[in-house]
Formats: structure tokens, C-alpha cells, sequence
């Protein structure tokens, strides 16, 4: 896969994983209009019924409900028309996780309680959200009251949807959030096979990397709270995604540094990477230690920092046509927008959309994906390299035929499959006649230079399967797999010929050549060793003949056969 292929399938990945965010955020219809007023403390309901505290009432917000967490606050939702119940109308607080809501509906004179987690865990719906009933919908003059435990400092998008939305926004929930853990999961394992296959540590922190960004997500959504002891990890407090996203930081900026060779290219800005990676794993540090609100300030601050610098080192990088520069920005991006975003919201700096959560999913299956393909081209690039490597160590540098060590490897792998399939094989060990004088007398480029054109026309002689190596000084083997003797004899012949056919002219010189060549089959139990020795022997022969001339060796004769 080149360079331009990976572009191309990047780009049509982060096009339909966009497409499918889009879709999953376009899905929800319009929410009915509704005024919610936040009342800071706790208060009893029957005074806040009565009216009697209407006047401490803050003024209409967003439509979230926000706060610091282990704080307890109320907050009045009215409709400036009645709502009717037609419908079925359910409350939806989006993105619960540890808060806790007690909710007094129209026309009940007793609490519902929700929560993501422990025994007011609702599983009629999916866990995007807690579903609120509104059996009677909301009367004229009337209100829904809701006390709510904040329990961590994400904010509880709320809106007023009809059943039927509900469960087609669950449906769509569930099938997004599937398929993004488990394309999350499916990178994991793919990474650490690459570890375990190449050797290469980056691979371990970029699947360690996705691994910790699969226990964040779920800590957060409320993934797996059917699982056993799911309320105890990640239902109890906020440790939980604290703990996974600073592991989450560290092994993206270890991952990231290997990756891009920043310690070599940009060691400036791998130095402050470090900031970033200390600030994180002092706060999944500090998260296992310590339930408090600090650890998580100073993993946002770190993740921040990180997801900064590292957009700007993939972006320089990618201006000098640096590839995994490229792959890094492209996919380093929209991760680094959301969780900016996230990070941002949770310190209480704005007020996000509904779908920022998903959006961060859909950013980390994504990046994932794109860094995969960015890996799966780093490994292709390796292995062309070392390919290229391998065949330059079995190449000889003058002719370009196998050298020694390659044309003995490709007779034993020959060997073997002729023994192992009862056909019959064959070798032609060739010799040039008379070249030491032209080094002699022309110098060892021009001999150089015949040594080419004979090689060059030997190769020429040969069938599709034949190899043909340089033995050694002016010396060729010619392997021939599926050859009978007196089928080798006759390529023999046509490189004699070929040869002694007509002169070697380099520049205004011309010479006459002619080849010794010794043939042998291989017989089975034979070596490489021995099949070899007695090419030679028949090689020798031809040139005890006179030279120029062809000799089968044939061992259950007395001499060598010349033809």
C-alpha cells in the first residue's frame, strides 16, 4: 500500500465515521419548549409548591442542568403551554452519570428516583439518559421539581420528548456507542498483535492507549452498569475516569513521541511533552489516592497541553512531508477539538451541545483508526525496507544476478522440492575461458564490463523458472528445477552458443568468448554440497576437453560425458 492509498482510505474512513456522527447527532427531533430555573441549596418540596420560594428562583438557563460536584440544588421546569399527555411526554436527562434525581412530576405526591447506577437504576432505557415519566404531562400552572445530588461536573442536558423519540434516540444511542467500542476494542487487539509481532514497544502504548480511552468512555456513559460490580468501579465516584484518563494521556503522548520521532525531530517540544505526561499521571496518580476535585483540574490541564502541542508537532511535521506527521494531524485533529471541548465544559467554562459526548466517541474511534492505517503503512514501509534490504544482501553489485550467498540459498530451497516431490532437477556451473588476460591486459573495468554482457546473455538462455547466480569471480550456477539431465545439457548448449556465437564489443575492443560449462542432475539423498562438487568435476572436464564445451557428469559412469 503506498503513501497515496493510505491518504485515500483515511480520508474515506473520516468521512464515514463523520457521516455516522452526524447521523447520530441529526437523530433527535426538536425538544418541546420549556423554561428551567435553577434554585441554589436545598429546600423542602411542600415550601417550593407553595410558592414560597419562587422569588430566590434564578433566572431561565440553558437548557443543562450543571454544578459543582457533591453539591444538592433544585431546579423548576415549566412550559409556557400546558403539555398535554398525549404521547406519553418523558423528561430526558441526558449524560446522568453519578448524579442522583429525585423528581416531583404533576399530579404525584411522591418522588421518582433516578440514578445511572445502585437500585433507582431504570434498564426500561438506555443508559444516555435518565427517563423521567410524566403521566399526567405538565398542566397549566403547573411544574415539574426536580432535586438533583451532582456527583461529578458534567452537565445533564434536559429535554421533553414523546416516547416513541425516546426509544428511537435509545436505539440510535446504543448502535453508535457499540461501534465505536468496539471499533476502539478491535484497534486494541490489532495493536498489541503488531507488539508482540514486530517488537516495536509504540505499538503497547497505542494499544494501551485505546484500551484506556474504551474505560473512559464506559466509566463515563454508563456502558457497562450491567455488569457485575460496574456501581462499585466506576458508579461509586469520579476516581474511576480520572484513573483511566490520565493512563490515557501518558500512553497517547508515549505512543505519540515513538511515533513521530519526536526526541529526533522536535526535541523542544518533546521536552515540554513532558509537562503534559506528568500532569497526567499525577492526576490517574492522584485519582487512585485521593476523591477529591484536584486530580481531575490537573488531568484537564494536561490534556490540554498535550493535545496542543501535539497537534502543533504533527503539523510541522506534516509541512515537511513528514507521513507520520500527516497521519497524526489528520487524525489528532477532531480528538483534540472534543476533548478540548469536554475538558473545557467540565471545568465550567461554557456550556456544551447535547451531543458533545458523542462526538468525543465518534473522535476517538476516529483517531484510532486513522493512527491504525497510519501504523498498518509504517509496518508495509519496514517491510519494503527490509525486503530491500535482503535483497541487496543476496544481490551481486556488478551483474545484478543472485550473489554466493543467494544463488546457494535458492539451490538448497530447490533441492528441497525436488526431493520432497520426486522431480527431477538440475545445475550448470559455468566458467568464462581465458578472462584473467583481458583484466591483464584491459584493466578490470573492461573486464568488468564483459563479465555484464556474458552474465547478461547466459540469463537470456534461461527458462522462466531457471535462476542464474554469480558464483564467484568469473564463475555462474544456473539452477533449473524440473530439468532432466539432457534437458539441462541443451540450455547448457544455447548459453555456449550464445557466447561463442559472436564477439564481446566494448567500445572499440572486441573479443572472442567462449564458456566452460559442467552439468549435473541432483540424485536423491544427494547434498548441495556434493551435487555442486560434481558440476564442478564436470566443469573441470571441459576444460581438460579444450574448453569451450559442455560436460553432463554422469555418476554411475566411469568418466564425464562432453558434448
Amino acid at each position: 500500500m503506498g503513501a497515496g492509498e493510505s491518504k485515500r482510505q483515511a480520508w474515506r474512513c473520516s468521512l464515514w465515521l463523520c457521516l455516522l456522527l452526524l447521523l447520530c447527532v441529526g437523530s433527535a427531533s426538536a425538544s418541546v419548549p420549556f423554561v428551567l430555573q435553577p434554585l441554589p441549596g436545598d429546600a423542602d418540596i411542600a415550601d417550593l409548591r407553595a410558592g414560597r420560594f419562587d422569588d430566590q428562583l434564578g433566572p431561565p438557563s440553558a437548557q443543562v442542568i450543571k454544578g459543582r460536584g457533591d453539591t444538592v440544588g433544585w431546579w423548576r421546569l415549566t412550559t409556557p403551554e400546558p403539555l398535554p399527555a398525549d404521547g406519553s411526554p418523558k423528561l430526558v436527562l441526558g449524560s446522568p452519570f453519578l448524579n442522583h434525581v429525585q423528581a416531583w412530576v404533576p399530579g404525584s405526591d411522591h418522588p421518582a428516583y433516578h440514578a445511572l447506577y445502585d437500585e433507582h437504576a431504570d434498564f426500561n432505557y438506555s443508559h444516555r439518559a435518565l427517563v423521567i415519566d410524566l403521566p399526567q404531562g405538565i398542566p397549566a400552572g403547573d411544574a415539574v421539581w426536580l432535586r438533583v445530588e451532582i456527583g461529578s461536573s458534567l452537565q445533564m442536558p434536559v429535554s421533553i420528548e414523546p416516547l416513541h423519540q425516546v426509544h428511537r434516540d435509545d436505539l440510535v444511542h446504543v448502535a453508535w456507542r457499540a461501534f465505536v467500542l468496539a471499533v476502539l476494542l478491535v484497534l486494541a487487539l490489532l495493536a498489541f498483535a503488531f507488539r508482540f509481532g514486530t517488537g516495536d514497544s509504540s505499538f503497547a502504548w497505542f494499544g494501551a492507549m485505546l484500551c484506556s480511552a474504551v474505560l473512559y468512555l464506559v466509566a463515563v456513559g454508563g456502558d457497562a452498569r450491567l455488569l457485575p460490580g460496574a456501581e462499585i468501579v466506576f458508579g461509586s465516584s469520579t476516581r474511576a475516569n480520572v484513573i483511566f484518563g490520565g493512563c490515557g494521556v501518558v500512553c497517547s503522548n508515549l505512543f505519540q513521541r515513538a511515533y513521530l520521532d519526536l526526541r529526533g525531530k522536535l526535541p523542544r517540544l518533546d521536552r515540554m511533552l513532558w509537562i503534559g505526561t506528568a500532569a497526567a499521571a499525577v492526576a490517574g496518580v492522584g485519582g487512585a489516592f485521593f476523591d477529591a476535585a484536584w486530580p481531575s483540574r490537573i488531568g484537564n490541564v494536561g490534556l490540554m497541553l498535550s493535545a496542543a502541542l501535539l497537534l502543533v508537532g504533527s503539523t510541522m511535521l506534516a509541512l515537511r512531508g513528514d507521513r507520520a506527521g500527516r497521519v497524526v494531524m489528520a487524525s489528532w485533529l477532531p480528538l483534540m477539538v472534543f476533548t478540548t471541548l469536554v475538558a473545557t465544559e467540565v471545568m465550567g467554562f461554557w456550556s456544551g451541545p447535547p451531543w458533545l459526548a458523542q462526538g468525543l466517541a465518534g473522535s476517538f474511534a476516529l483517531a484510532g483508526l486513522l493512527l491504525t492505517i497510519g501504523l498498518a503503512d509504517k509496518l508495509l514501509e519496514l517491510r519494503r525496507d527490509r525486503d530491500q534490504a535482503s535483497a541487496l544482501a543476496r544481490a551481486d553489485e556488478l551483474t545484478g544476478l543472485l550473489n554466493r550467498t543467494g544463488i546457494e540459498s535458492e539451490l538448497r530451497r530447490s533441492l528441497q522440492a525436488a526431493a520432497a516431490s520426486g522431480a527431477p532437477m538440475s545445475i550448470a556451473f559455468v566458467d568464462v575461458d581465458n578472462f584473467k588476460p583481458i583484466n591483464d591486459v584491459h584493466g578490470h573495468s573492461i573486464g568488468d564490463q564483459c563479465l555484464r554482457i556474458v552474465s547478461q546473455r547466459i540469463r537470456n538462455q534461461l527458462r522462466g523458472g531457471d535462476i542464474l547466480g554469480r558464483y564467484g569471480g568469473d564463475e555462474f550456477l544456473a539452477v533449473l528445477p524440473d530439468t532432466p539431465m539432457a534437458d539441462a545439457l541443451a540450455v547448457a548448449r544455447r548459453m555456449l552458443a550464445s557466447v561463442n556465437g559472436r564477439p564481446l564489443t566494448i567500445d572499440d575492443l572486441r573479443f572472442g568468448g567462449s564458456l566452460s560449462i559442467g552439468v549435473a542432475e541432483f540424485i536423491p539423498g544427494e547434498s548441495a554440497e556434493t551435487l555442486v562438487e560434481r558440476a564442478d568435476a564436470a566443469l573441470y572436464a571441459s576444460k581438460q576437453a579444450g574448453r569451450d564445451r559442455v560436460t553432463g557428469s554422469q555418476p554411475e559412469q566411469s568418466r564425464p560425458v562432453t558434448a
